[in-house]
C-alpha cells in the first residue's frame, strides 16, 4: 500500500519537476535566441561601420596631404608671407595630418556611441 502511494507520489513529483524544467528550458532557449539575434545584429552593424571607417580612412589618406598643402598656401597668402620655406611647410603639413586624423577618429567614435545607444 505504502509502495503504491510512494510510486504515485514520486511520479507526480517527477511530472511536476519535468514540467517546470521544460518551462525553464523554453525560457532559457528564448533568452539565448534573443541574445544570439542581438549579437548577430550587432556584428552586422559593426561590420558596416568598419567598412564605412575603412572607406573614410582611405579617402582621408588620399586627400589629406593635398588639402593640407592648399590650406597652408592659402593661410600664407592671407598673411602675406612667402610660401617656400620647405621645413616649415613639412612640419605644418604633418601637424595638419595629425589634426585631421584625430578629427576623423572623433567622428568614428561618435558614430559608435550613437550605435551603442541605439542598441540599449
Amino acid at each position: 500500500m505504502f509502495n503504491i502511494l510512494r510510486r504515485r507520489f514520486d511520479a507526480a513529483v517527477a511530472r511536476r519537476i519535468d514540467r517546470r524544467l521544460n518551462e525553464h528550458e523554453l525560457e532559457s532557449r528564448r533568452v539565448h535566441d534573443e541574445a544570439r539575434r542581438v549579437h548577430d545584429d550587432y556584428e552586422a552593424r559593426l561590420g558596416g561601420l568598419q567598412a564605412d571607417y575603412d572607406f573614410l580612412r582611405s579617402e582621408f589618406d588620399r586627400i589629406a596631404p593635398q588639402l593640407a598643402a592648399v590650406e597652408y598656401r592659402l593661410e600664407r597668402q592671407r598673411e602675406g608671407r612667402p610660401v617656400n620655406d620647405e621645413a616649415q611647410v613639412s612640419a605644418e603639413l604633418e601637424h595638419e595630418r595629425a589634426r585631421l586624423r584625430l578629427e576623423l577618429a572623433s567622428h568614428y567614435e561618435e558614430r559608435l556611441r550613437r550605435l551603442e545607444e541605439a542598441q540599449s
